[in-house]
């Protein structure tokens, strides 16, 4: 409020009101720049780079992205066992590869989701050991059979996690058809062929908790988050590795 010079009727006129007499609104003062809601830009180019986000994950392209990070994985660990034993190369590939298919905005609020990562990081690392002494259907280089079995587990698991996404993806996602969705199965399954067997079954285990998240999602009708979507991506990821670890020394 801010007080104005009345007129002489004004102090003639006592009982007049003040706020008709003596007082005169002022226009509100501007909210601080703090509060104020973002500009339409801004907002715009938000959205702009969530859905390019999205379309990274979900495109029929994804499991590339799955391959180059099983590569990186695969490599590291090829060098790191150079220097050190094979389970200290394994915790490091595997730290390399949670950098780059973790979300650190978004970590899991509830002690559960937490659990599951932590029991599925295990899962992975005993199976990751006991997979590093296996042997390819054909000749290959010492110590690269790892690489190429983190490949196949991250390209199917990947994979996987689009089929999700077509089925039970959010609204504002950017839907995938049945053209996009069989290319990014064909080219997230293709790697675990070079496996023989092993790799066909590791497969069918992935594909086995891929449809069980379907399932979950269609059943109690919900969508799938970028919560769930990491945690298809996990899930399926050490179920290809205990099932190619099952039936490798079966050949």
């Amino acid at each position: 409020m801010k007080r104005n010079l009345p007129g002489p009727e004004g102090l003639a006129t006592r009982g007049a009101s003040a706020v008709l007499r003596g007082l005169a609104v002022g226009p509100p003062r501007p909210a601080p720049r703090a509060l104020h809601p973002l500009p339409r830009a801004a907002n715009a180019a938000h959205v702009e780079y969530s859905d390019r986000l999205q379309v990274r994950v979900t495109g029929q392209f994804a499991p590339l992205t799955g391959i180059l990070i099983g590569a990186l994985g695969g490599a590291i660990y090829w060098l790191a066992v150079q220097i050190w034993p094979s389970s200290v190369a394994v915790i490091l590939s595997m730290g390399a590869t949670a950098l780059l298919t973790t979300e650190f905005g978004a970590l899991p609020a509830t002690r559960l989701d937490l659990l599951g990562r932590v029991l599925c990081l295990l899962i992975k690392y005993n199976a990751l050991m006991a997979l590093s002494a296996a042997k390819l259907p054909f000749a290959a280089p010492a110590n690269t059979p790892l690489a190429l079995i983190m490949i196949c587990g991250y390209a199917a698991s990947f994979a996987l996690q689009v089929s999700v996404m077509a089925t039970r993806g959010e609204r504002s996602a950017p839907k995938v058809g049945a053209g996009p969705l069989s290319l990014a199965l064909l080219i997230g399954f293709a790697p675990a062929v070079l496996l023989g067997i092993p790799g066909l079954m590791g497969l069918a285990a992935a594909l086995v908790a891929g449809l069980g998240f379907i399932a979950v999602f269609k059943y109690k009708k919900i969508s799938a988050t970028g919560a769930s979507q990491d945690a298809t991506q996990l899930v399926t990821e050490a179920c290809f590795y205990l099932g190619a670890l099952a039936t490798w020394k079966y050949v």
